[in-house]
């Protein structure tokens, strides 16, 4: 699956767990299964391998659908593209899904998950 996306204003909880994600408007007949996913990202034709999430987010009590992807490997070069994506078209094509959306007791829980699920997407997506 394809699709385009512009970036929305997030809670900004990525950022302080190790993982900033850029949030995504969720396009129009959005049919994605909830869940994590490998996603390969386009922005300005600068290509990422990224962990993406679409659903609620159970660990902080949202039953509203987010979608946001963290951007695996992006290099202090990338920063400043990442840092002004104001109105940037940005590319996502699903590579795997990899597990459905969890409830975590703890935070550090779903850190530690996330640390596994990039663990996985690096593996897949055969980056090292």
């Amino acid at each position: 699956m394809k699709f385009e996306s512009t970036q929305i204003i997030g809670k900004g909880r990525g950022k302080p767990m190790g993982f900033p994600t850029i949030n995504l408007k969720i396009p129009e007949n959005f049919e994605l299964k909830n869940g994590i996913y490998a996603a390969k990202v386009v922005i300005e034709n600068k290509t990422f391998v990224g962990a993406l999430h679409y659903g609620p987010v159970p660990t902080f009590g949202e039953l509203q659908k987010s979608l946001e992807v963290y951007l695996i490997e992006a290099k202090q070069a990338d920063y400043e593209l990442l840092e002004n994506l104001d109105g940037k078209i940005i590319k996502i094509e699903i590579i795997k899904f990899l597990r459905d959306i969890i409830k975590f007791k703890l935070v550090e829980e779903l850190v530690k998950q996330i640390g596994e699920d990039v663990k996985n997407i690096k593996i897949i997506t055969n980056i090292f």
